[in-house]
């Protein structure tokens, strides 16, 4: 992973996402890319720093022009404000919103990983909202982690991968392994595999065999395992993830609906609005 998309709204969330980005890039070795989505009529090409003659500008575009220069210095003060970092840090103004060129930004860098903020709120004013991860991650060919405010453990040494036992066809479990493999190997962290039972199932054995055999069949490597047992699975993986101190909880999806593969529909949006410890997500029919 050397290619990180952090999306920027400006706001207090955005900051300390791209405060916590800079952590993973160091330790991965990674770039960023700090970008703030923004439709504007000016084309692809347009400059900051230039644009012909204003004096001809209309006035709506004049205002747009100076709009999108002004998101430019911010984004530049920001991104020299971690002048520190080990790695680059790019940044622009990125003329399409945010639905669309999310996705067609990860295509056009060759993104590997999309880390952004979400606040767990479902109003209209918020930008970045659980929903509009849950878009993200429906539509992107790369991993997402999503944050909120004041996360748990990010010094942690520990991934949760949440897992169930069924797949399809299209699941593409060794490429989101190879991620898994990738990001843990730079971050220095142990995986511990998870599989969230009904209660009162009784011995664990079986089921251990069972994801340790599927583990092994897709290289996940540095792993442990463990079974609990919770009638609700995205309240049992939250709970087990704090308990172990974890510093990134990962789940994978599949992309209709932005379904959990381990989980509800309704459960994916908890997990990402409801979880103060960062959620990694993979999407196994995108990647």
């Amino acid at each position: 992973m050397k290619k990180i998309l952090v999306p920027t709204d400006f706001s207090d969330l955005s900051e300390m996402t791209l405060k916590y980005a800079v952590k993973i890039a160091d330790k991965i070795n990674a770039e960023i890319y700090l970008v703030h989505f923004m439709d504007h009529p000016l084309g692809r090409r347009f400059s900051t720093s230039s644009y012909g003659d204003e004096s001809h500008q209309g006035e709506e575009q004049l205002f747009t022009i100076q709009l999108v220069r002004k998101y430019h210095t911010t984004l530049g003060g920001l991104a020299s404000s971690y002048s520190h970092a080990k790695g680059e840090i790019h940044y622009e103004v990125f003329n399409q919103d945010f639905d669309g060129g999310v996705e067609t930004y990860v295509e056009e860098k060759q993104i590997d990983l999309i880390i952004m903020g979400t606040t767990g709120e479902e109003t209209l004013e918020e930008f970045f909202t659980g929903n509009h991860t849950e878009q993200v991650i429906e539509r992107v060919s790369c991993p997402i982690i999503s944050i909120k405010e004041n996360p748990h453990n990010i010094n942690s040494d520990l991934i949760v991968l949440g897992i169930d036992l069924k797949k399809d066809e299209n699941d593409n479990y060794a490429k989101a392994v190879a991620y898994l493999n990738d990001l843990s190997s730079g971050l220095g962290t142990t995986i511990e595999v998870v599989h969230v039972a009904d209660a009162g199932i009784g011995d664990h054995s079986v089921l251990e065999a069972e994801v340790k055999k599927m583990a092994d069949n897709y290289g996940l490597l540095n792993y442990n395992i463990s079974v609990t047992e919770n009638n609700d699975k995205e309240r049992g993986l939250m709970a087990f993830a704090l308990a172990k101190g974890a510093g990134l909880l990962a789940v994978l999806t599949h992309s209709e609906g932005g379904f959990f593969r381990v989980f509800s529909h309704s459960t994916s949006e908890e997990l990402t609005k409801e979880s103060d410890i960062p959620v990694l997500t993979i999407n196994l029919h995108n990647v």
